[in-house]
């Protein structure tokens, strides 16, 4: 029988996945996707806002290209069908900025292009 690993859990077996606590860890991550800015921002929007990744990658570039720190935009979550809001604070809003301004996205573009 082969080593067990916790990268590879036994198929049908239950993992619990615990949220990153540590601010320092965070911004180590940040800096990690530095060279990537629009993964950068999809850490940053995801982290800042709890908002799945399939809410996320519905996001059109038109929805957020004027927001500012302290705008919203509500979102209907895709899993449940309610209302949340995406808060744009100033991590956020500088993630969106270098993103957006090193793009050529059109209005009409998902904001998180598949590569």
């Amino acid at each position: 029988m082969g080593k067990v690993s916790v990268n590879h859990p036994p198929k049908g077996s239950k993992i619990k996945v615990d949220p990153i606590r540590n601010i320092g860890d965070l911004e180590k991550i940040k800096e990690v996707l530095s060279g990537k800015p629009r993964d950068q921002l999809l850490f940053v929007l995801g982290i800042n806002n709890g908002l799945r990744i399939s809410d996320l990658l519905s996001l059109k570039v038109r929805e957020v290209r004027k927001l500012k720190p302290g705008d919203s935009l509500e979102i209907k979550e895709l899993k449940t069908g309610k209302n949340n809001v995406l808060m744009v604070n100033k991590s956020s809003y500088k993630a969106l900025r270098r993103y957006l301004d090193g793009s050529e996205l059109s209005d009409d573009d998902f904001l998180f292009k598949s590569h």
